[in-house]
């Protein structure tokens, strides 16, 4: 099963935005024709030295403000003023620790809320909820990192089970930025940020057990012909943790005496642990369905208990680390009769113990946030990190971000093939807009209820498991031919960077102190840029300085100039519009550097 982005709905180009619908197909399709890909050759399996190939350590503490916007990019959903003040006064490591100091900002006790009067919220409730912690909320570190996870270890709106129930949806997304950065329970627990204790919350959430379908799961029945579900013992072997062939640490394919990949398990294991996952249900009951009242229900969040009457007790022979699954097989195996609960503990350790998960989920953290094809030092330096911490996601997190080459932004020179940087996603052009220009209702709400229509993605509403994009989608064109990763461009096309592009045109328009606003208005403040107008240049450089960090090219610069010249000095609003709607659809914005 393949993923498929959202088919945007047509929309119609007014010759307004003329200029923005050449822009915008430099960014969709130029970006990828523009990069300087040199000859493919092999990726070297000895790990560099970093002394040697990483000359001089960046200082901790960003030196320009458009070094700080850079970081807050990856590691926000948007840099805004106060945050670039606040990392240049506390460094990169002093903002991080700030960061995963604070409690996770929840979304399901604000989504309750939304509709008191029947406590039956919808989607279009969590659907605000998100944008609001995205664009206001303080701990946006762990929610940055929240939504990494939500595209890794997929639980969707588009699936039976889960369309009805934004309240489970919304604590899994809760519990992801909680597991981030640990947490403390009310019962003053403390939950280590362990990437142990994230996959065991993870399988005992409610929404995951209905996404991939091991609610109520039960033993093997051979007077019927029945097994135990399959479906998340493969997913979470598969996308979750360890992938399907055996890794270096530097996330490079182990390979056997013939040059192959070896594989990471065989169909029995699976079989094994769909096993390991029987006997779990919702705490109310394990045939019970709290979600079939008329009034949302604790258990359809609550985490899943385990029922010993349908849970398979047998021995379970598990992992091989090194791939060997023959006669003398040294698999990790679960003796019988373990306790339910023990059987499902030690069946997620033994996952989570295997030499893959380090390179495995490093190296897709760092392309969510960093670049879509880190060099293979950079993923083992990072994968030490996780081994060495125990799987510490905090710390994990704080290798991705302050690597050296996530810091310059550049490829050591024996990696002549790769190329830094990744495609932005839609929702973060819209985030990193709202977030810098102070966006806001005056109702207080951020209403925003369908965002795959203009955006080609929606949180917790990917198609299937494998998310709105695969991280080994390989871009048709240069990009693909010299085998380099572009997973955001496959829900790019020129359809969707076009609509892309009208929206947020029409968020420019949606300024404060507009008369045509309403009280759900998502208005932006244009004051200073407007004060800015008079001169062109200098408009223009601000917005590159807001947005982009400095990396606006002269080319863009000149034709965005252009465009701005057209609208007369005495419209400063105008003029600050135009500038702000090319900006946002130039190929610089498409792409996060």
């Amino acid at each position: 099963m393949r993923p498929f982005p959202f088919r945007p709905r047509s929309s119609r180009f007014s010759s307004r935005k003329a200029s923005a619908f050449v822009i915008a197909l430099l960014a969709c399709c130029g970006a990828v024709q523009a990069a300087d890909v040199a000859p493919r050759v092999p990726l070297p399996h000895t790990l560099p030295d970093p002394a040697r190939d990483l000359p001089g350590l960046m200082l901790d503490t960003p030196a320009t403000d458009a070094q700080a916007a850079r970081f807050l990019t990856m590691a926000t959903f948007g840099p805004t003023p106060a945050a670039i003040a606040e990392l240049r006064s506390l460094g990169y490591h002093g903002w991080i620790a700030k960061q995963l100091a604070m409690p996770a900002s929840p979304m399901r006790p604000y989504v309750e809320s939304l509709d008191k009067a029947v406590q039956n919220p919808g989607q279009n409730d969590r659907m605000e909820a998100w944008f609001n912690n995205a664009v206001t909320a303080p701990d946006q570190l762990r929610q940055r990192v929240a939504w990494a996870l939500s595209q890794i270890m997929v639980v969707s709106d588009q699936f039976a089970g889960l369309n009805e129930d934004p309240i489970s949806l919304a604590e899994y997304y809760d519990m992801l930025a909680r597991d981030v950065g640990g947490w403390t329970d009310t019962n003053y627990t403390p939950h280590a940020p362990t990437f142990y204790n994230l996959i065991y919350d993870v399988t005992l959430s409610p929404a995951m057990s209905h996404m991939l379908t091991y609610l109520r799961n039960v033993p093997a029945n051979p007077k019927i012909g029945t097994s135990p579900d399959e479906n998340y013992a493969r997913e979470v072997m598969q996308l979750f943790t360890i992938g399907l062939v055996l890794l270096n640490q530097d996330g490079t394919p182990k390979l056997d005496a013939n040059g192959n990949p070896i594989p990471s398990y065989p169909q029995s294991v699976v079989g094994a642990y769909a096993r390991v996952f029987t006997g779990w249900s919702y705490t109310t009951g394990f045939y019970t369905n709290p979600a079939s009242s008329t009034s949302w229900s604790i258990a359809e969040y609550q985490p899943l208990t385990c029922y010993d009457k349908y849970h398979d007790f047998g021995a379970k022979s598990l992992l091989s680390y090194t791939g060997n699954y023959g006669a003398n097989s040294d698999a990790k195996t679960l003796p019988a009769n373990l306790p339910c609960a023990s059987d499902l503990q030690q069946g997620l350790a033994v996952l989570v113990n295997h030499p893959n998960v380090a390179p495995f989920i490093s190296r897709q953290l760092i392309q969510q946030l960093v670049t879509s094809n880190p060099t293979p030092a950079y993923v083992a330096r990072v994968s030490a990190v996780f081994n060495a911490s125990g799987g510490d996601l905090g710390k994990v997190v704080t290798a991705v971000l302050t690597d050296n080459e996530a810091l310059t932004g550049t490829i050591p020179s024996q990696y002549p093939n790769l190329v830094f940087g990744k495609a932005r996603e839609p929702l973060l052009k819209l985030t990193a807009l709202w977030r810098y220009y102070g966006a806001a209702s005056t109702s207080g709400l951020y209403t925003f209820p369908n965002p795959q229509s203009n955006y080609a993605e929606r949180p917790e509403g990917a198609s299937s498991v494998f998310n709105f994009y695969s991280p080994s989608y390989l871009p048709p064109g240069e990009l693909g031919d010299s085998g380099l990763f572009g997973p955001q461009f496959q829900i790019l096309s020129e359809t969707s960077t076009i609509s892309t592009a009208n929206d947020l045109a029409s968020r420019v328009g949606a300024y404060k102190g507009n008369p045509k606003n309403t009280a759900s208005t998502i208005a932006i403040d244009l004051d200073g840029l407007n004060a800015l107008a008079g001169n062109i240049d200098t408009l223009i450089e601000q917005i590159n300085h807001d947005l982009l960090y400095g990396q606006l090219s002269a080319t863009s610069h000149t034709a965005i100039a252009s465009a701005v010249n057209q609208v007369p000095a005495s419209n400063a609003l105008g003029r600050t519009q135009t500038a702000l709607q090319l900006v946002l659809a130039s190929p610089e914005f498409a792409i996060q550097k």
